[in-house]
């Protein structure tokens, strides 16, 4: 199951890894979330639309959808009711074998962390719930810094709190924003869609 072009090359001090679309796939549970919330507002959320932009923060997704409707939308309300939509589905969220093997082959060999452009509430629930929340020392979410991505800020804090420089840091992405925010952040980027692909 281990995928070589998703070795890290040292030397590194750190792995830092995106939650969703990266270690796990929540593809068609967010996206079910989001239409429904969405629904209640009588906005259709176009799903070529929407997997163009995994990799926004919920505001950012939903500022881009007024943009392109003309809606206006209560960001709050609908950020809740996709939080208690994505819940429901949280059991149908599996893990990404390919990624968690290599979590799973530097367990206790070198600092680990996760930073997601989701919510605190939905990341720490789906780490729990797919059993991979023992394998990091540190989770930050949009909820811990004032931009999200493709800003920076949450890669930044995760090698802070890790207490290792940013550089020295390898980061694991699947989307375009994701990669931007690490390579901002100073670190290497290892993006996992070709091999996440190669696996389907």
């Amino acid at each position: 199951m281990f995928d070589q072009r998703l070795q890290p090359v040292a030397p590194y001090s750190a792995l830092v890894f995106d939650c969703d679309g990266t270690l796990v796939d929540t593809a068609s549970a967010n996206e079910t979330a989001w239409r429904t919330a969405l629904a209640d507002w009588q906005v259709e959320l176009d799903p070529a639309w929407y997997r163009a932009r995994t990799g926004l923060s919920g505001d950012r997704l939903l500022t881009e959808l007024e943009i392109e409707t003309g809606a206006e939308l209560d960001h709050s309300a609908i950020r809740a009711a996709a939080l208690d939509t994505y819940q429901w589905l949280i059991h149908t969220v599996t893990p990404h074998p390919q990624v968690t093997a290599v979590a799973e082959a530097h367990r206790g060999r070198v600092p680990m962390a996760v930073a997601s452009g989701g919510r605190r509430e939905a990341v720490e629930g789906t780490l729990r719930a797919t059993g991979l929340r023992p394998l990091f020392d540190a989770v930050v979410t949009r909820d811990d810094v004032r931009y999200g991505k493709p800003a920076p800020d949450v890669y930044l804090l995760a090698a802070r709190l890790l207490g290792v420089a940013p550089h020295t840091c390898v980061a694991y992405e699947d989307t375009d924003e994701g990669v931007t925010a690490a390579l901002a952040a100073g670190m290497t980027v290892i993006d996992v869609r070709p091999s996440l692909r190669g696996s389907t």
